[in-house]
C-alpha cells in the first residue's frame, strides 16, 4: 500500500493510464487553442461560440464522435422540451422521461460503451453523473424560479463547458453567466499564471496518490471485519487522505483549466480537515454538490422550516443514490448489483444522524474557544473516516462486515 521502490515503475504505468491524465492533458491543450482562437475573435458571443465548439471536440475525443452527436441531440430535445413543449404537463412529463433515459442508457449500454475505448465507459460513468445534475436543475430553474431563457448556443456551452464536464465541479447553467472574467484584457491574462498553478497542483495530488498508493488498495477492506480497531481506523484515515487527493485533483485541474478559459470556477474543497462538527464538514467537502443537493432537494422539501430530520435524511439518501448510480455505470449491475448498494446507503445515513446531532452538540460543546474547536476538529475528522468504510465497501462483501468494521471502531475488540 505504501511506498515501495520496486513498485514506481508500475505504478508510474498506471497514472500515464488514468482518465485523469489523458484529460488534463487535452483539456489544457484545448484552452491553449482557445486562448489563441480569442486574441483573433471579437465580442463575446464569438469566443463563447468558440469554447462551444471546442467543448464539443473535446466530448467527441473520450466519448467517441456518435456518443458525443448522441450527446448533442439529448441536449437539443430536452431544451426544445423545456423551452417550447406545450402545455406544460406535457413538456414535463418529456422532460422527466429525458431524465429517465439519462439515467437507464449508460447503464444498459455498459458493454458497447466500453468496446468503443479505454476511456469512453469511464468518461461517460462520470459525465452524466454531472450531466444530470445540470439538466435537472436547467427545468427546475426555468419552471420554479422563473429564471430567463438561455439562448441555445449558451445553454449547450453551459451542458458542455469541458473544464468541468466529466467530473466537476456542479456548475448549474443559471450561473454560467456570472462566472466569466470580463473587460481588461490584462485581467483576463492574469487567468493565465493561476490556472497553470492549479493544473499543476492537481497533478501533483495526484502524482503522490499514484506513487503513496497501490493501485486497488482499498480492496483490503474485504478482509476487514476480522482486522484488529487500530487497522480498521489507519484505513478509515487514509481513505480520507486518499480520497481527498484524487478528488481535489480532478477539481483543481478543472478549476485552473477554467481560469485559462477565462472563467471562474466554484470551488469544491475548503480545508475539510477544518470542520469542527459534520455539516461544517460538508460545507467543506464537495462543496458543490452540497451546493446543489441544497438548493434542489433540501430547501424545496422545507428545509430547515418543517420536517427538517427528514429532509436531511432524505438529502443525503439522493446523494447516496447519485453515488450508487455512478458506481453501476462503472461496474455494471452484474458486479454492483442492489447487494452491493448497502454500504453507500449506510455511508449517507451515517451522515445524516452526524449532521442532526450538530446542533445538540452545540450545546453540550460549544465550540467558544480553541481548545474546543481542536477537540471537535478530531471528532469530525474522526467520524468522518469512519464514514468512508462502509463507503468504499468493496463489492461482493456483505454489509454484515462493515457493520462488524463500524463496531469494532467504536467498540474496541483489541489493538492491531
Amino acid at each position: 500500500m505504501l511506498l515501495e521502490l520496486g513498485s514506481l515503475a508500475p505504478r508510474a504505468g498506471h497514472l500515464l493510464a488514468l482518465l485523469f491524465t489523458e484529460w488534463t492533458v487535452v483539456a489544457v491543450a484545448a484552452a491553449a487553442m482557445l486562448w489563441v482562437a480569442n486574441e483573433r475573435l471579437q465580442g463575446v458571443r464569438a469566443r463563447e461560440s468558440a469554447l462551444l465548439v471546442v467543448s464539443l471536440v473535446v466530448l467527441a475525443w473520450f466519448a467517441s464522435v456518435p456518443v458525443a452527436a448522441a450527446w448533442l441531440l439529448y441536449a437539443l430535445l430536452f431544451y426544445a422540451a423545456a423551452e417550447f413543449m406545450q402545455p406544460r404537463w406535457l413538456a414535463a412529463a418529456l422532460v422527466a422521461l429525458l431524465l429517465a433515459a439519462q439515467v437507464i442508457l449508460p447503464v444498459v449500454a455498459i458493454g458497447p460503451l466500453g468496446e468503443r475505448g479505454r476511456h469512453v465507459r469511464e468518461f461517460t460513468a462520470f459525465a452524466t453523473n454531472m450531466a444530470f445534475l445540470r439538466f435537472y436543475a436547467y427545468a427546475w430553474d426555468r419552471w420554479r424560479r422563473g429564471t430567463q431563457r438561455e439562448p441555445p448556443a449558451r445553454f449547450l456551452l453551459a451542458m458542455f463547458f469541458f473544464p468541468t464536464f466529466v467530473n466537476g465541479p456542479v456548475e448549474v447553467p443559471r450561473l454560467l453567466e456570472s462566472g466569466w472574467v470580463r473587460g481588461d484584457p490584462v485581467a483576463q491574462r492574469r487567468g493565465i499564471p493561476t490556472g497553470l498553478g492549479r493544473v499543476l497542483a492537481g497533478i501533483a495530488k495526484l502524482g503522490l496518490v499514484g506513487l503513496v498508493f497501490a493501485p486497488g488498495w482499498s480492496a483490503a477492506l474485504a478482509g476487514g471485519a476480522e482486522a484488529p480497531t487500530g487497522r480498521i481506523w489507519l484505513w478509515g484515515a487514509l481513505l480520507y487522505a486518499w480520497f481527498y487527493l484524487s478528488f481535489s485533483a480532478w477539481s483543481d485541474v478543472a478549476i485552473g483549466v477554467g481560469a485559462l478559459c477565462g472563467r471562474r470556477v466554484q470551488e469544491n474543497f475548503a480545508y475539510p480537515w477544518a470542520a469542527i462538527d459534520p455539516a461544517d464538514f460538508w460545507r467543506r467537502w464537495h462543496i458543490s454538490l452540497g451546493l446543489w443537493l441544497r438548493d434542489y432537494v433540501y430547501i424545496p422539501l422545507g428545509g430547515n422550516r418543517r420536517h427538517r430530520g427528514a429532509n436531511v435524511l432524505a438529502t443525503f439518501g439522493v446523494s447516496a443514490a447519485w453515488h450508487i448510480w455512478g458506481s453501476v455505470k462503472l461496474l455494471g449491475l452484474g458486479f454492483f448489483g442492489p447487494q452491493a448498494w448497502g454500504g453507500f446507503l449506510l455511508w449517507g445515513l451515517l451522515n445524516a444522524v452526524g449532521v442532526m446531532a450538530g446542533r445538540p452538540l452545540d450545546r453540550v460543546v460549544p465550540a467558544t474557544s480553541p481548545a474546543r474547536k481542536a477537540v471537535r476538529g478530531v471528532a469530525t475528522f474522526l467520524f468522518a473516516s469512519l464514514c468512508w468504510i462502509p463507503f468504499f465497501l468493496p463489492p461482493g462483501v456483505p454489509l454484515r462486515a462493515g457493520l462488524t468494521m463500524l463496531f469494532r471502531m467504536v467498540w474496541p475488540a483489541g489493538i492491531w
